[in-house]
């Protein structure tokens, strides 16, 4: 009942707001209406908020209401609560099994590019020996360019030696230093 009249006295309330626009227009009119038998109750005034759905409903019943929101509530908390818990196990469970690996590779990984270094070294010291080697190899093909050089004209000086000989003469020195020899040969072969 007491909500009710409650309900009632907001009605009115929000009738009497609305009334002096009313009686206003209707000024003349009013002291005859002042006369006649009080309008019927209007329909309550619904909540914009909740469009009206719990405008007939006792305190009773509105705290039966609230109560059921807040159960709802407290089940998609709790289901919340434990997908957040399953989430943070799955997080555990996955670093306690792949964090270790994860460091055993950063381990493997150091020590790969420390041997990679030292190679690099290696191979920088190869190529410098290299380049020294090309170098002295270099300098070689020089001397060899200078000798070369150098011995080319006592070759020429040589082969024009060797051409100017007279090979016609010489020919018959050889022809007759043969019969020479070939008569002493006789000479002392008979004489022995």
């Amino acid at each position: 009942m007491e909500n009710e009249n409650k309900i009632n006295e907001t009605t009115e309330v929000n009738t009497a707001a609305t009334a002096p626009e009313e009686t206003a227009a209707a000024a003349p009119e009013a002291a005859p209406a002042a006369l006649a038998p009080a309008p019927a109750p209007a329909e309550p005034v619904k909540n914009k908020i909740t469009k009206g759905k719990f405008a007939d409903y006792s305190d009773h019943d509105l705290q039966s209401e609230i109560l059921k929101y807040e159960k709802k509530s407290a089940k998609r908390t709790s289901v919340i609560a434990f997908a957040m818990m399953g989430i943070a196990l799955i997080f555990l469970v996955s670093a306690v099994l792949i964090v270790p690996k994860v460091l055993q590779t950063l381990d493997q990984i150091q020590t790969t590019l420390s041997e990679a270094t030292t190679l690099v070294g290696k191979a920088e010291d190869t190529l410098e020996n290299l380049n020294t080697s090309l170098d002295g190899m270099n300098d070689m093909m020089a001397d060899v360019d200078t000798v070369l050089a150098d011995n080319t004209g006592a070759m020429e000086d040589a082969i024009n030696k060797i051409g100017s000989i007279d090979v016609d003469g010489l020919n018959e020195s050889i022809d007759g230093l043969r019969d020479t020899v070939n008569s002493m040969g006789k000479l002392f072969g008979r004489g022995m």
